[in-house]
C-alpha cells in the first residue's frame, strides 16, 4: 500500500504548525468554539500523522534511501520533524483531549511520547554528529535547529504527561535531566553556525528564506521545556530543588522572551529585505516553516505569563496568535487549492 508513496518530510512540518495552532487556540480562548476548532485540528493531525508514519517506516525499511538522506544536510535534519509531531500529539491529547474518549487520553499520549522518545534519541545521535556529509557554510539553514527542538519538545511532553500520570514522574525526571544538557549545547552550537552563515552568505534561493523562521522555534520550546520541568520538580519535590529550578526557569524565560522579540524583529527585516531586493518570496510548501516557530513562541509566552502574570506578555501572545491564524489559513488554503487542481488534472 505504501510501497510507491514518496516520503515528503515537509508534511510533518505542516503537522507541527497545525498542532501548535490547536494548542494555543485551546489555551488562549478555552470556549466551545475554540474547543471544536482545536478538536478538528487535533483529529486531522493524528490521522494524517498515522498515515505518513507508515510511509516513514516503509522508508526506514528501505535502508539505502535512509542512509543516503543522512548525507544530505537538509533532508537529514528534517527527519526530526517526525518525533516532534509525535510529542506535540502527546501534548494535545493531554491539553485538548479526545471527544468522548477521556478514558484513553493518557494511554494514547504515552504511546506517542514513547514514539517521540525513540526517534528523538535516534536522530539526535544520527544527525548532529553524523560524519557522512560535509556541508558548505551556505548550506546551513534554520532546518538544522530541528534536532534540538525535538529534544526540547520531548522534554515538555514528558513533563506535561508526568504531571497527569505520576507513575512516569521519576522516569521523566531523570530523562529530562539527561536531555536538557545536549539539547542546550546543540542549540547554541547550531545558533553559532546559522548566525555566521547569515553574515557571510545569502540564501541559495529566495524560496529558502522561510526556513530561517525556525530560528524562533528553539527559543519558544526551550522556555517551554524549562517551565514544564520546573513544575514537575515543584510538584514531586525531586532533590529539593523545585523552587530553585523554578527561579532559574523564570530568569531564563525572561531573557529568552526578550531574545525572541529581537528575533521577530530581525526576521521581519530579513523578509522585508528579501522582498525588496529579490521580489516576493514565492509560495511553496516551505511556507509551513513560518507556522510552528510562531506557535512555539506563543506556547512559551502563555506558560511564562502563567508564572509572572505580566500584561505585556499577554498582549504580545494575542497579537502573535492572530498573525499565526492568518498565516496558517493562508498556507492551508493555498496548499489545499493546489492539491485540488492537481487531482483535477489527474
Amino acid at each position: 500500500m505504501f510501497k510507491e508513496k514518496k516520503l515528503n518530510l515537509i508534511i510533518f512540518i505542516a503537522l507541527m504548525g497545525t498542532s501548535a495552532l490547536a494548542l494555543v487556540t485551546q489555551m488562549i480562548f478555552n470556549n466551545i468554539y475554540a474547543q471544536i476548532f482545536s478538536y478538528i485540528l487535533e483529529i486531522g493531525v493524528i490521522f494524517i500523522f498515522l498515515f505518513y508514519l507508515m510511509v516513514f517506516l516503509n522508508h526506514l525499511i528501505k535502508r539505502k534511501n535512509f542512509w543516503e538522506n543522512l548525507k544530505n544536510p537538509l533532508k537529514s535534519n528534517l527527519y526530526s520533524a517526525v518525533p516532534i509531531t509525535a510529542a506535540l500529539i502527546s501534548i494535545m491529547l493531554i491539553k485538548i483531549g479526545i471527544p468522548y474518549g477521556s478514558k484513553f487520553e493518557i494511554s494514547i499520549s504515552i504511546i506517542f511520547w514513547l514514539l517521540s522518545l525513540f526517534f528523538s534519541l535516534l536522530f539526535i545521535i544520527l544527525v548532529p554528529i553524523n560524519l557522512k556529509f560535509r556541508s558548505a557554510p551556505e548550506q546551513v539553514t534554520g532546518v538544522w535547529f530541528l534536532p534540538p527542538v525535538g529534544i526540547f519538545v520531548l522534554i515538555s511532553a514528558g513533563s506535561i504527561l508526568a504531571l497527569q500520570f505520576s507513575s512516569l514522574a521519576y522516569t521523566v525526571f531523570f530523562l529530562n535531566l539527561f536531555l536538557l544538557g545536549p539539547a542546550f549545547v546543540l542549540y547554541f552550537l547550531t545558533l553559532n553556525l546559522v548566525y555566521f552563515r547569515s553574515k557571510f552568505h545569502e540564501p541559495d534561493q529566495v524560496k529558502m528564506v522561510p526556513t530561517f523562521n525556525i530560528v524562533l522555534a528553539p527559543v519558544g520550546v526551550s522556555i517551554l521545556a524549562m517551565l514544564t520541568t520546573s513544575k514537575l520538580l515543584v510538584k514531586y519535590n525531586f532533590l529539593g530543588i523545585g523552587d530553585l529550578f523554578l527561579g532559574i526557569s523564570k530568569i531564563y524565560s525572561l531573557l529568552m522572551f526578550g531574545y525572541g522579540l529581537w528575533i521577530l524583529l530581525g526576521l521581519f527585516l530579513l523578509y522585508f529585505r528579501s522582498v525588496k531586493e529579490k521580489g516576493c518570496i514565492p509560495f511553496s510548501e516551505l511556507w509551513w516553516a513560518f507556522i510552528f516557530p510562531i506557535g512555539a513562541f506563543i506556547l512559551a509566552s502563555l506558560n511564562f505569563y502563567s508564572v509572572v502574570n505580566l500584561l505585556f506578555i499577554k498582549i504580545i501572545y494575542l497579537i502573535l496568535y492572530f498573525i499565526l491564524l492568518i498565516l496558517w489559513l493562508y498556507v492551508f488554503l493555498r496548499e489545499f487549492l493546489f492539491y485540488l487542481r492537481r487531482k483535477v488534472k489527474e
